[in-house]
């Protein structure tokens, strides 16, 4: 593969990951923001017994990671690139496609968090903090 093949193939996943980030859920966004709101105000044993992202559609890294005056979630958002197909002329002129990038997938795949941290005042949630590309 050369390199304007492999500069375009990075320019086309450039462009897609920046639709999918602008574009993807939304909605969820907005439910996520409007539902760990209801959380501030109670302590952090309260928030890791009631909290349920999964029910909002989310993948969520297992344990929250707890600090003296932090409460960390991580939500997960899995991205697919689809890895297009190249075609080249062999010496005879005729075209021959070639699969580029990993040679035991059709994709790239990518994995962007969110960081969902509620900062803790005497163990109760006082804000949310949000961090990370896929928030």
């Amino acid at each position: 593969m050369n390199i304007d093949t492999r500069c375009q193939i990075g320019l086309l996943c450039l462009i897609v990951m920046n639709m999918s980030a602008c574009t993807s859920h939304p909605r969820q966004s907005i439910d996520l923001q409007e539902y760990l709101k209801g959380f501030l105000g109670k302590s952090s044993n309260t928030i890791r017994q009631d909290i349920n992202l999964r029910s909002l559609g989310f993948q969520v890294a297992n344990t929250p990671q707890k600090t003296s005056n932090q409460l960390i979630y991580t939500i997960l958002r899995p991205l697919n690139i689809p890895i297009p197909m190249v075609t080249n002329v062999d010496m005879r002129g005729n075209s021959v496609a070639i699969q580029s990038g990993n040679l035991g997938g059709n994709s790239y795949d990518l994995n962007f968090n969110c960081k969902v941290i509620f900062q803790l005042k005497n163990d109760i949630a006082e804000s949310i903090q949000y961090e990370g590309k896929a928030c």
